[in-house]
């Protein structure tokens, strides 16, 4: 009987010792997201992440060479989410939404093409994503919910709990001018936009959107 135990026991063993093996070499497996490559070709920007890790960091690398991918050098430290990397017309800018130092409040940062001289441009309080250069490089639009959480019907939400606030919460075209600081909402309040972009004068924006709220209306 004792045979018949370790017998069983050894394979067992070993079994875990594998899925451990496994479990550790997944967690090492790096992601990529958020690809974006600058306007003259000389530049891409990504968001990288391990499987392991729920820090999401934005890298820069020259397309041509062999020089090293360098780490957008926010000077926040502990963990971080970086969404949307956007490079300025003139490729010499790039623009992300990063989480660093606030949790899960997104402010928008810019660095240089090489990674250095990081700026948080924002003091932003809900939800916001998507930025878009205008075509001067003096302004960057972005979607904006005030004071609430968003992300569209389409992205998963937590279940709410409590007493449930029935404000709408449209998600509408933010502007910010990057010499004053000035952010200014320009789209309707009525109006929930889903995705939008500049036109060639940068007077203008086309863009998809319903009547809020947006999740009902979808």
């Amino acid at each position: 009987m004792k045979h018949f135990l370790l017998t069983c026991f050894i394979p067992m063993t070993l079994a875990a010792q594998n899925m451990q093996q496994l479990t550790g070499q997944l967690g090492k497996t790096v992601l990529y997201g958020d690809m974006a490559l600058s306007p003259d070709g000389t530049h891409v920007a990504w968001v990288q992440s391990t499987a392991a890790t729920t820090s999401k960091q934005t890298y820069i690398r020259e397309t041509s060479g062999n020089a090293p991918a360098k780490l957008g050098n926010i000077p926040i430290t502990g963990e971080r989410t970086d969404f949307d990397p956007e490079w300025s017309p003139d490729s010499k800018t790039l623009a992300f939404f990063s989480s660093a130092g606030e949790r899960e409040q997104r402010q928008l940062w810019t660095v240089k093409s090489d990674a250095s001289d990081a700026k948080k441009i924002t003091k932003l309080n809900g939800y916001a994503a998507r930025p878009r250069w205008s075509h001067d490089g003096k302004q960057i639009a972005f979607l904006y919910i005030e004071g609430a959480g968003g992300g569209g019907p389409l992205m998963a939400a937590p279940t709410t709990t409590g007493v449930i606030d029935t404000a709408i919460h449209n998600q509408r075209i933010a502007v910010l001018d990057i010499a004053s600081g000035e952010l200014r909402q320009v789209s309707p309040p009525d109006l929930h936009i889903y995705d939008f972009d500049w036109s060639p004068d940068d007077k203008t924006f086309v863009g998809t959107a319903a009547p809020g709220p947006g999740d009902n209306n979808w």
